[in-house]
């Protein structure tokens, strides 16, 4: 596995505003507060993750087996193509630094809350970004690449359930992150992600 304690990663401020959900025209009175939250949650918030490549089967039509585990999803099939390994990726902020966000909600500072959840959402998403150029750095000395995207569980046709398959392949609990018996990760920006190796 490859371990990554910390990742350089900076989301981009117009990324941030997007998934804030505010238009310009609606955030024009606020751009001064909002950038002091964001230099704020870049001084707080950190990123760590986890990788690895792991042996890939094509086992049928929409089956995949990764590491011994049967994965059915025709989009995830289709993603990795031919492709004989997958890199498994995980990113997470951790629990003492997403709480921020839960503690400007229960003061009444809506802004702020929506601001720190923003940028810890696309720290987490520009995390795997990092881990994928990273890889693709080292593939390239063997004339190799990571497929251009990347597919998590609960998206398109990947039921939620092969989430818990990914979190133990990547070692993600070593991340200090926890998964219950819905598959949902906490702390809640924690990431997982597949590609294929071509």
């Amino acid at each position: 596995m490859e371990d990554y304690p910390y990742i350089p990663a900076v989301p981009r401020r117009e990324a941030v505003l997007r998934r804030m959900g505010m238009k310009p025209a609606e955030r024009s009175d606020m751009d001064r507060e909002i950038d002091g939250f964001l230099r704020y949650a870049q001084a707080q918030f950190s990123v760590s993750g986890r990788a690895g490549v792991f042996r890939l089967e094509h086992t049928g039509a929409g089956r995949v087996r990764i590491a011994g585990e049967e994965i059915e999803s025709a989009q995830l099939s289709r993603l990795l193509g031919t492709c004989a390994e997958a890199y498994i990726m995980c990113a997470a902020v951790p629990e003492r630094e997403t709480r921020l966000i839960g503690e400007a909600l229960a003061r009444g500072e809506g802004l702020k809350a929506l601001a720190l959840d923003a940028y810890a959402s696309e720290l987490a998403d520009g995390a795997l970004d990092y881990l994928m150029e990273k890889k693709n750095i080292m593939l390239k000395r063997t004339g190799r690449s990571l497929t251009a995207k990347r597919f998590s569980a609960g998206y398109g046709d990947l039921d939620i359930k092969y989430q818990k398959v990914l979190y133990e392949l990547s070692g993600m609990s070593g991340l200090g992150v926890r998964i219950n018996d819905k598959y949902l990760l906490t702390p809640e920006k924690s990431v997982i992600a597949i590609a294929g190796v071509r």
